[in-house]
């Protein structure tokens, strides 16, 4: 592409955005990405630049590239050896940065940037990929503490830019089905959902390996890893498994549990519980983590309750992924799969067990008289096992939808509206579990109270 061509386009784009107006009205259509468009051409691709390339961020790469949507133009990172598998992914394509993501936003070849970097640097790279003129793809969890979610609502709406929270699975055609299932009626009402993440592994609870050429200083930049958080003297943990640390992450509720909230609400239509109760621990993964291994969480919505449950010391199945419980027919979508099992309910009054205190005759009166016979009886048929495959991984489904909303200004269906309510649900649970309280969303001031 000629630079004559990327100023072109990119004008394009910044007048078809100021032409759009506040684009950012709350209102998240879902997008139906069960397949992806057909490649576009070089000159149409949506020019991208990565911020952090861990093993999300390599995800990403990949995805992106599988979308034929974008041009993988640079990517920044705090560890060279992560630049280097970028080269390789690329075959050498991609130009690589060494901890100044500035650098990725200068760049007017750039109309978007995909950020995949711990959660405490979410809020200040956001903040200045739109001041940059950027559209923003984020990583889950949007925000690493809750007042940070309104700053990046109206900073995107201000500068008329996409923002896109990477929780792909609602991306996926299981979800896209599910939710039709659920607005048809056939469930009937849904009252309770259980939900659950499990594993038993310590690269599973977050102990990913630290590479062995690793030196500070070096190959390693800690202070401007380390950014905006609390100084802390240099630990490779903190690095390549920062999930485990309160100032760099949520641990379970922002990693885990926001994908299941996200689904929920994307599922039921729903924006914020009314409340979160949650405890927990570290029962088991006695390694230096300052995150519980093991939390559960008691949401209260308008209509419906939700108990979700995750622990890094069994792997059972048992319950593992979203059940969605209904007056009529529960749903049950397992996690990672195009399954889902729908079983419809028995409607079948029992009288026996609950008049045989009564005299003989008038057991019988009420076995042949009366309203109650006039109620439907039903038995359930077996339970329906469906499958819903993807033409491609989720992850790229969900891009696909950025770059779509990159190029037309619509918005998308995770936008930073829905990607804060996924992820100040998450933080209500942390609050919870720290402070031992009920925490109370107040929807008017939009804050979270005790």
């Amino acid at each position: 592409m000629t630079p004559k061509q990327t100023l072109d386009r990119r004008e394009f784009m910044l007048r078809s955005a100021a032409g759009a107006g506040l684009l950012f009205n709350g209102v998240a259509v879902p997008f139906q990405a069960a397949t992806l468009p057909r490649p576009a051409s070089p000159n149409d691709r949506v020019g991208v630049g990565f911020i952090g390339a861990g093993i999300r961020g390599h995800i990403l790469m990949d995805a992106a590239k599988d979308t034929g949507q974008a041009n993988l133009l640079t990517v920044c990172d705090c560890y060279t050896g992560h630049l280097d598998r970028a080269l390789e992914r690329t075959e050498g394509k991609i130009e690589t940065v060494f901890a100044q993501y500035k650098k990725v936003l200068e760049r007017k070849d750039v109309d978007a940037v995909i950020i995949a970097t711990p959660d405490h640097w979410h809020l200040k790279m956001v903040l200045d990929a739109l001041a940059a003129g950027k559209d923003v793809y984020i990583e889950k969890p949007m925000t690493h503490r809750v007042e940070e979610g309104p700053k990046i609502i109206e900073a995107a709406r201000r500068a008329g830019r996409i923002v896109q929270v990477g929780s792909q699975w609602i991306s996926s055609a299981q979800h896209q089905k599910a939710r039709e299932i659920v607005q048809s009626g056939q469930l009937g009402r849904v009252t309770k959902i259980t939900a659950s993440y499990n594993r038993n592994s310590s690269t599973g609870a977050w102990n990913y390996p630290i590479p062995p050429d690793l030196k500070p200083g070096e190959n390693l930049n800690w202070k401007e890893w380390l950014g905006p958080a609390q100084w802390r003297e240099f630990h490779p943990d903190y690095v390549f498994r920062y999930r485990k640390y309160w100032d760099f992450s949520g641990g379970i509720s922002t990693d885990l549990f926001v994908h299941l909230i996200n689904s929920i609400h994307f599922l039921m239509g729903a924006k914020m519980p009314k409340s979160v109760v949650a405890t927990g621990g570290i029962l088991a993964r006695f390694d230096g983590r300052e995150v519980p291994d093991t939390l559960d969480a008691l949401f209260e919505y308008d209509g419906f309750q939700v108990n979700m449950a995750a622990t890094f010391n069994s792997a059972s199945t048992a319950g593992q992924g979203l059940q969605l419980l209904g007056t009529s027919a529960s749903l049950n979508l397992l996690l990672g799969k195009p399954a889902m099992t729908l079983a419809e309910e028995s409607l079948r009054e029992g009288y026996s067990y609950s008049i045989d205190s009564w005299p003989k005759a008038l057991q019988d009166q009420f076995m042949t008289e009366g309203e109650h016979l006039k109620e439907t009886q039903r038995t359930a048929p077996p339970p329906k096992d469906m499958e819903y495959p993807d033409s491609m991984d989720a992850t790229a489904l969900h891009l696909a939808e950025f770059f779509d909303c990159v190029r037309s200004r619509k918005q998308p269906s995770e936008n930073a509206e829905v990607g804060h309510h996924a992820a100040a649900a998450g933080h209500m649970v942390n609050l919870s579990y720290r402070s031992g309280k009920k925490m109370v969303w107040d929807a008017e001031e939009g804050l979270v109270k005790a």
